[in-house]
């Protein structure tokens, strides 16, 4: 998930310069984004306040400003690391049932009475619905298949799944959707797994009621998963050192017991016989406002130059950054969520990825990022849960 903090420093008077800078920057940054938050709240609210709202009984009139404020708060408390949860959950109801309903309504009143211009906004509104009570669970099986001269002839035909941004703290208790997601993975009988990171929102607790869950996924090959900007546990309220270092331990403790193979900067070798492909992992390997913790050169120390490679790596935005240009010939990765709204070809996500969902190429390489499957609060609405099925062929030269 692409939400923003800033925490500063308790001693700061120890920082350098360079982090000084960077820090002043996230201020700035988070600065921005609260002022573009604040003229998108009360532009609309604004104008229909001119227009009639404020004419309305005072207890009516007051409680109108009611949305704005919550939404503001919460952009604050989200810049500010406080309360993420609550925050993120707070800030997309208020933008999906307050700020979009009042734009529609504006553009119908320009040209319609109000009685009708109101009932887009409410169309709307009910739409954005059935977003959290049904589209979270709406599970795809996604297909597609990569074709590379590089792979070894035992692979042509060997089936990966991906699965990535389970953010297993945003579901509601008591929820049978991991089951599901999990029944509909091992049915696809792929040869190996493969999670592409945030497998919790805010704290490594989140994977307890899933434990037995997850232990049934399999693949003959096994499963291997990095880590996403959550799987740092930088989102809850306590920031010491002590409760990140014990959020870290425990998920990485989880996973271990999942039987799943964490690569942290790391890579493993797949053989079959003669045959082998290479499997490489980094951590997050985040941009601004997110911290870079990949080590690409170190996860593909050993490696052989003309093996077929498969780099797991959370952020897309990785494999413009450093992977294009390089022998990789397959890049999973997540972390968009393809904005968990998309109405035909048009997704938020647009606005901070050029790679946002699907199949990527350059050249002979290829990117795919999925949707996922959660997100920091259970809404979708076109961008579905995804599960995605990545056959390999092998091409002739």
């Amino acid at each position: 998930m692409f939400s923003l903090r800033f925490v500063v420093p308790l001693h700061s008077e120890n920082m350098d310069k360079k982090s000084m800078n960077r820090y002043i920057k996230k201020i700035f940054r988070s600065i921005s984004y609260i002022a573009c938050m604040l003229v998108l709240t009360l532009v609309p609210d604004a104008w229909l306040w001119h227009v009639g709202v404020s004419t309305w009984p005072l207890p009516l009139a007051v409680a109108w400003w009611i949305p704005s404020l919550l939404l503001l708060l919460a952009e604050v408390g989200l810049q500010m690391g406080l309360f993420h949860k609550l925050s993120v959950r707070v800030l997309f109801s208020m933008l999906l049932f307050s700020v979009m309903p009042k734009v529609v309504f504006i553009a119908f009143y320009a040209f319609l009475p109000w009685f009708f211009a109101i009932l887009p906004a409410l169309a709307l509104m009910g739409w954005f619905a059935f977003g959290f009570v049904e589209g979270w669970k709406r599970l795809e099986v996604k297909r597609i298949t990569y074709t590379s001269p590089d792979l070894p002839p035992y692979f042509d035909g060997y089936r990966l799944l991906q699965i990535t941004d389970l953010h297993l703290g945003s579901f509601p208790e008591g929820n049978d959707f991991i089951q599901k997601v999990v029944d509909r993975a091992n049915g696809e009988d792929c040869d190996m797994m493969l999670f592409t990171g945030d497998l919790v929102n805010n704290s490594a607790t989140e994977v307890e009621p899933y434990l037995s869950v997850l232990s049934q996924l399999q693949a003959p090959d096994g499963i291997y998963s990095v880590w996403g900007n959550h799987d740092y546990c930088e989102y809850g309220n306590d920031h010491s050192i002590a409760a990140l270092h014990h959020n870290r331990r425990l998920l990485f403790d989880y996973q271990r017991r999942l039987g799943w193979q964490q690569l942290m900067n790391e890579h493993h070798t797949v053989s079959h016989g003669m045959a082998s492909i290479e499997i490489i992992g980094v951590e997050n390997a985040g941009q601004p406002p997110f911290t870079n913790r990949s080590n690409l050169r170190k996860a593909m120390k050993g490696v052989p130059q003309d093996a077929f490679k498969i780099l797991l790596t959370h952020d897309p935005h990785h494999w413009r950054r450093e992977v294009v240009g390089k022998n990789i010939q397959l890049t999973l990765s997540g972390h968009t969520h393809a904005g968990q709204l998309k109405i035909g070809r048009w997704t938020p996500a647009r606005m901070a990825f050029k790679e946002w969902g699907g199949a990527y190429t350059i050249g002979s390489q290829m990117l795919y990022v999925s949707s996922g499957i959660g997100g920091s609060f259970p809404f979708r609405l076109g961008a579905w849960p995804e599960l995605t099925v990545v056959t390999l062929k092998r091409k002739l030269r």
